[in-house]
């Protein structure tokens, strides 16, 4: 089995996959999903494949948390495959500093609590851990980003978690933005969208509009013309799954985000031509999450340690949530019994 572990309000993503199987043509993964909440609350995690997601959206302390869980995993199992580490993917911002610095991107990161004022301009603010987008418009020089961060100051709202990402123009010849959306499943990498915009901040999905597929997308999902330069920015970023979103300047590559809790397209049947696209997509996410499900090993339950201080306090969760944890905990406990040999589910007559 593999768990795809996410935070609870942002379960959607692969819940909306999985359930999209329904009606599809292809039958669902061998997969479940998992919350950090649910695992931290019972302390106990079943023995399987495990990919870790939404990583940016842990506390340090639970990053520490959730390496628990892997180390026990491994421990009783060492023939598991554990995707995503939380303690080793990069988060936004150590990203974009790591590609700077390495070459790979053209643009520059700074940290608003670090007081050093951005060194090359335009740049826009935004959150490092949310995928909303700027939260100012392109400030141009040294006095409008003291001007944005003080309006931020004034409006109560702090400056850790914040960054300043310097703008880099990824148009095309006729002035339009795109941005490229790429999966890479452990090497395996799976073109998904290229979206088109007037807009600098590009977040509308072609793919997913009624709008007809464009000509320009089916040839980028068709011919993936950038995986080998995409699993080798993977690689550097050490991450095993997510959705790298990037541009094209000049040729070059620029890569603005890997998100470890993409959305995914719905492996539904259409009769249109985004049908073009979700095939080829759905069915290299599959292959993907198969071979990151690959391998034999236990079955059963493992017990792992919170880190201390105890900072993650989940006895006081809304009964509905904690009634779902039992519910999990009920479904472990049958699925381990039935995994054990029959003999062994026997009672065993008692001895002198």
């Amino acid at each position: 089995m593999l768990y795809y572990v996410t935070r609870e309000q942002h379960a959607y993503t692969i819940d909306r996959l999985l359930g999209s199987f329904k009606n599809s043509w292809l039958p669902r993964p061998a997969m479940q999903r998992l919350s950090y909440e649910t695992l931290f609350a019972l302390k106990r995690a079943p023995i399987g494949n495990y990919v870790f997601t939404d990583i940016d959206r842990l506390s340090g302390y639970e990053i520490d948390a959730a390496s628990e869980i892997v180390k026990s995993v491994v421990r009783a199992a060492p023939g598991v495959l554990i995707s995503n580490p939380p303690n080793r993917v990069l988060n936004r911002y150590g990203l974009l500093r790591r590609l700077y610095e390495a070459g790979i991107n053209s643009f520059n990161v700074w940290r608003l609590d670090e007081g050093r004022m951005p060194t090359a301009y335009p740049v826009f603010i935004r959150r490092e851990q949310d995928a909303l987008g700027a939260e100012s418009p392109l400030l141009h020089n040294e006095a409008e980003y003291r001007a944005a961060v003080a309006s931020l100051l004034a409006s109560g709202k702090g400056l850790t978690g914040r960054v300043a990402v310097q703008y880099v123009r990824a148009t095309g010849p006729d002035g339009m933005h795109r941005k490229y959306g790429a999966f890479c499943l452990r090497g395996l990498v799976v073109p998904q969208h290229l979206m088109i915009s007037e807009s600098w901040v590009v977040k509308r999905d072609m793919a997913d509009a009624a709008a007809e597929l464009s000509e320009e997308e089916e040839g980028y999902v068709t011919s993936n013309p950038h995986a080998d330069r995409v699993r080798e920015i993977f690689r550097l970023a050490q991450i095993d799954f997510g959705r790298m979103d990037y541009g094209l300047v000049d040729g070059r590559m620029e890569v603005f985000e890997i998100n470890t809790n993409p959305s995914f397209p719905r492996a539904r049947i259409t009769q249109d031509r985004t049908m073009i696209r979700r095939r080829i997509v759905i069915e290299g996410v599959v292959a993907g999450f198969d071979a990151m499900n690959a391998g034999e090993h236990e079955h059963g339950l493992v017990r792992f340690r919170t880190p201390k201080p105890k900072l993650h306090r989940l006895r006081n969760r809304p009964w509905t949530r904690r009634l779902k944890d039992m519910v999990t905990w009920c479904r472990w406990q049958a699925a381990e019994l039935s995994s054990q040999p029959v003999e062994q589910r026997k009672p065993q007559p008692k001895t002198e």
